[in-house]
């Protein structure tokens, strides 16, 4: 096998694999969608969490049983 043809066969394999690799990148991140949370944050503590994990009471969410009974904090 001669030289040129030992550096055609490298460069089709490289275009080969390169390729492979761009088509293989490409379909697994568009079927892989980031999983989202609409978070809400705690009316008497502040802290931000998920929106199925928080418990509503009129217009706020809190983040536990004892925040939705003492109700929102007073800000400063």
């Amino acid at each position: 096998m001669g030289l040129p043809r030992l550096i055609l066969l490298a460069i089709i394999i490289g275009g080969g694999i390169w390729l492979w690799r761009r088509f293989n990148n490409r379909n697994s991140s568009t079927s892989q969608q980031p999983a989202t949370h609409t978070m809400v944050r705690c009316a008497h503590c502040q802290v931000h969490l998920p929106q199925e994990r928080a418990q509503q009471k009129g217009q706020n969410w809190y983040c536990s049983n004892e925040h939705l009974q003492q109700g929102p904090q007073a800000r400063d």
